[in-house]
């Protein structure tokens, strides 16, 4: 693998649901399974945070540098402070809460299990010319095409450009306006959990993790890597 493997101490204990860059460092927040919000600073190869809850976590997202939000299969939504080492349970739901995202976007982009990746745009103006659909990450198997499932999207902060992982472990660059395949990172020991990029778009982590979709999925333990955008070889098209 030619990404970086990130180290964190003591291992992941069951598989990782989210991976995300921090909106203006490179500090890379982790949820997980075994229950564990972690914080872990790329720049110094540290772990900053590392705060149990009683649930699986299923998503987690930045509120800002300082803050961080986690969506849990016990019910609870909890807010951690970075400051001051405390969580908080700022919400309630009756089953468990499978995502959350604090920003607000002009757009989104939608991943199926149909092997399908949707842009749509809110703004009328661009809706036309830019929202489309990405048949992705087609394999062959005995001569047949089939889809895989898109399990996470991650936009370039600063190009048209975005990155999808599936459940066979690659993680493919896109370019919206061409519609085109860029790039196809070495595929991963598991299927592509999560991945995000950092704020300058320089660093692209992917979490290589069991996902509990498939019956046949190799349990392996989580993996997380950190690529240098820059090490990566220019584009080449690929469809």
């Amino acid at each position: 693998m030619d990404g970086a493997r990130v180290q964190l101490g003591e291992p992941i204990g069951d598989a990782v649901s989210r991976i995300r860059f921090a909106p203006g460092s490179n500090n890379l927040l982790i949820s997980s399974w075994d229950s564990v919000l972690r914080l872990f600073d790329v720049d110094g190869c540290v772990l900053r945070v590392r705060a149990p809850s009683d649930g699986a976590l299923l998503d987690c997202c930045f509120e800002d540098e300082k803050a961080a939000l986690s969506a849990s299969s016990d019910g609870c939504i909890r807010r951690y402070d970075f400051c001051s080492e405390t969580q908080t349970i700022v919400g309630n739901h009756d089953d468990s809460v499978t995502c959350i995202d604090h920003s607000k976007e002009t757009g989104y982009a939608s991943g199926s299990v149909d092997g399908c990746v949707a842009l749509e745009y809110f703004d009328p103006s661009k809706s036309h010319e830019m929202g489309c659909v990405f048949r992705c990450h087609p394999k062959s198997k005995s001569g047949r095409c089939h889809l895989v499932t898109v399990n996470d999207i991650g936009f370039h902060p600063c190009s048209d450009t975005f990155v999808t992982g599936d459940n066979e472990g690659y993680a493919i660059i896109w370019d919206i306006q061409s519609k085109k395949r860029l790039y196809e990172l070495p595929r991963y020991p598991c299927s592509v959990a999560s991945l995000s990029y950092n704020h300058s778009g320089q660093l692209l982590a992917v979490s290589s993790s069991c996902i509990y979709q498939e019956a046949h999925e190799v349990e392996e333990a989580p993996q997380i890597f950190i690529h240098a955008m820059e090490n990566i070889a220019k584009p080449s098209r690929l469809s």
